[in-house]
């Protein structure tokens, strides 16, 4: 009689190629997955410039008066505000009423602003009942985290209260290099 004896499973070398593999697999893409979640944050907060804008243009249309639009503490890089002023011209006023804001991790992303081609810190404008700002020249945002390179976003906004939007501007560590 032949009793011939079936082999079942894996070999301990075997096994070890496989994880070896498998580990030399993910080890090349982790550096791509990091990059991954940069270019993710790098595209949400952009959508959600934009987003912001646009809301506080069409409330402005919607509710046929000005909205303003300022700086976070006078310092765009800290994020947007939007809101109606129902007072002397200043945040937190009584009766000032805050619509949307919006807040700019410092940490992992840089927003930058620039009006008439000078660098702009303190943003403060409105837009009109026509949808217009109040600004009489285009403001460019810039957006940028620490990676060099074309990994930048750009929105400018027109005196017509439209926004466009360039992407991968090239940056140098936390800033805009090209000129808007």
């Amino acid at each position: 009689m032949n009793n011939t004896l079936c082999k079942q499973g894996f070999t301990l070398i075997e096994l070890m190629v496989v994880v070896t593999v498998l580990g030399i697999v993910v080890a090349m893409g982790i550096p791509s997955f990091g990059t991954l979640i940069d270019n993710n944050r790098m595209s949400v907060m952009t959508n959600d410039l934009n987003s912001t804008l646009q809301y506080a243009r069409s409330e402005a249309v919607r509710r046929a008066g000005a909205v303003r639009v300022t700086a976070i503490d006078d310092d765009i890089g800290n994020g947007l505000r939007v809101w109606i002023d129902n007072g002397n011209n200043t945040y937190g006023d009584d009766g000032d009423i805050e619509l949307r804001v919006l807040e700019v991790d410092a940490k992992q992303l840089a927003l930058a602003a620039k009006l008439a081609d000078a660098s702009a810190v303190k943003i403060d404008f409105s837009f009109n009942a026509r949808g217009e700002n109040t600004l009489g020249a285009t403001l460019v945002l810039g957006l940028c985290d620490d990676r060099k390179g074309n990994y930048g976003r750009r929105l400018e906004l027109l005196a017509s209260g439209a926004l466009r939007l360039a992407k991968d501007i090239s940056c140098n560590g936390d800033e805009e290099t090209t000129s808007a």
